[in-house]
Order: C-alpha cells, then structure tokens, then sequence
C-alpha cells in the first residue's frame, strides 16, 4: 500500500497503542504531539510525506511515532510500513564531572534542608534523577531494618524515569541526618517510624488542588516540573553556582557519583549499572568518565622513550 487512510478509527488505534505500552506520563505526553504534528488534518499519508517530516523534525519522538504507525498497521494487518532511514547521531552532551571539594561547597552554600537534599542526591544509590528526589516520599525508607541496625538504609524508588523500581542504598550518616529531620519535623510515629509524604516539598505542596482532585497523575507531572523549576532558581542558580562561579546541572551530581564509584570505590560497573537504573550498560558506561587526575596517578611512574 502506497498511502494510509488516516481514519478516525486509526487515530484512535495508533493513541490506544501508545497508552497501553506502559510509557511514562511525559513520554505519551510527547508521543501524542509528535502523532499531531505529523497527521494534523491529513485524511492520508505517504512515504514522501512522511519522509519529508522526517527531514525537518530531527527529534528521536518524531522518529518512534513513525515507528508505532508501522507497529499498528503490522499488528492490525494493514499493509503499511515505511522505513525509517538512519540519521548520523551527533554526540551526546555530557554533564562535566564535580568533584568532592566542588560538591562540599554547593553542599555548604545551600540552606537547610535542601544540604540534605543536595547530598541525598549524590549519596543514594549511585545518585538519583532530579525526579526521584522531587518524588522522595518517607514511606520509601526502610525504617524499621535501619532503626535495629544502624548501620546502613535502603530505600524503594519506585516510578522511576522507566518505570520500574530499583532498591538503593543510603549511607548511614544520611540516614541519621534524615531521621533528625523528621524528628524536627515532629512526624515520628509511636514506633519512632517518620509518617509523611514528601521529604523535599519545595514550598509548593498545595500546588494546584484542583488540578489534584481532578487528574492525581497530570497533577504529580505538573508538580515536578514546578519543583524542579523552583529548585533550579532558588537552591542551584542563587546558592550553588554564585559560591562556585559556575553553571550547574543538577544532573551532574549523578554523573560524578557513578565516576566517584568506579573509580574510587571500584565498584563492579555492571553493579553501578543496578543502583543507576539503566538498562543498557552502554549509559552507564557513559556515566562513569574517567577523571583526568586519577588516569594521570596510574600512568605517573610509567616508562616513555
């Protein structure tokens, strides 16, 4: 088949199918935009069509939609499918790689308890997504296990950028500093457990409650682009980057604790790969850059011509 009727039958189809894969919010979110720029009003579409979307709208959802219509007319027996021609990918940006002295000073710079925040997002696990911290509710500590021991935490992050759920690990100097927190805070059951939701509410947690009564998951979307926003201005842009004279991303915590992990600590990759949450070890690998100070200390005493 030379072109696909676009029905309203198969727009509803192709929509189902992106709903029913499991994609996270903002990733259907996105999907269903790039589908809408590219049918728009067409009653039908071409190869010569689709591959002049495809020239001027190089972002890879524009590409996945493309995709999913081969996906829906293969799977609903329609003879349609259009192949999508390989592109040279250009490099991906990495985050620079802080290092403790710099971290210590965003640490130090930042008022409480967004310090904590700060550290909590380097010293999780192999560091968590600006998300995960956002989402960080008390109820995802294990308290009980760490209240018999004292020796170490481990948290459930569940609803992760994929997904799926992951058990990291929190050293137990934080973990003592967060159960101080809820103690100030006054939420210590009578089981001395911390009973509350958000550990990091960014000022904003009665934002939008009519959106929150409404549609809970746009509301939790909404609401972390909001916090992140908020802790963009308020604790990186006015704290961290005037004590550091520098740009700062806070994505750049998690880059220099999967470095700090496996090149310090020597940790199995294959093991920060885990506490990362990534499903090709070929991310990971791209996580962990290797410090120019430390390949410079092994090569030191090395023989040259």
């Amino acid at each position: 088949m030379d072109e696909l009727e676009i029905t309203r039958e198969l727009r509803s189809k192709i929509i189902g199918y992106i709903v029913e894969k499991g994609y996270a919010y903002n990733t259907i979110l996105a999907y269903k935009r790039a589908l809408q720029s590219l049918l728009g009003a067409r009653n039908f579409i071409n190869k010569e069509i689709i591959l002049n979307y495809l020239k001027k709208h190089t972002h890879p959802n524009e590409r996945s939609i493309v995709n999913i219509i081969n996906q829906v007319c293969s799977l609903n027996n329609i003879d349609f499918n259009i192949v999508i021609p390989i592109i040279k990918q250009k490099p991906r940006k990495i985050p620079d790689i802080l290092s403790m002295e710099e971290i210590k000073i965003m640490v130090d710079s930042t008022p409480k308890p967004y310090d904590l925040m700060l550290r909590c997002v380097f010293g999780l696990g192999a560091g968590l997504r600006i998300s995960e911290i956002i989402k960080l509710c008390w109820s995802n500590i294990r308290w009980a296990e760490w209240l018999a021991n004292k020796e170490y935490g481990v948290a459930l992050l569940k609803e992760t950028k994929r997904d799926t759920e992951r058990v990291v690990n929190i050293p137990n100097e934080i973990m003592e500093d967060l159960y101080a927190l809820a103690r100030q805070k006054q939420i210590l059951n009578e089981f001395g457990i911390p009973n509350g939701s958000l550990i990091f509410p960014m000022s904003i947690s009665n934002y939008k409650p009519d959106l929150y009564s409404v549609d809970k998951e746009k509301w939790k979307n909404e609401y972390i682009r909001h916090a992140y926003n908020w802790f963009r201005y308020n604790i990186l842009e006015k704290c961290c980057e005037k004590a550091l004279n520098k740009r700062i991303h806070i994505h750049m915590l998690r880059h220099s604790r999967a470095t700090y992990l496996y090149e310090v600590e020597r940790l199995p990759i294959e093991r920060i790969q885990q506490l990362l949450g990534h499903k090709d070890l070929k991310t990971t690998m791209i996580y962990t850059r290797i410090d120019p100070k430390s390949t410079f200390n092994m090569m030191k005493d090395t023989k040259v011509i």
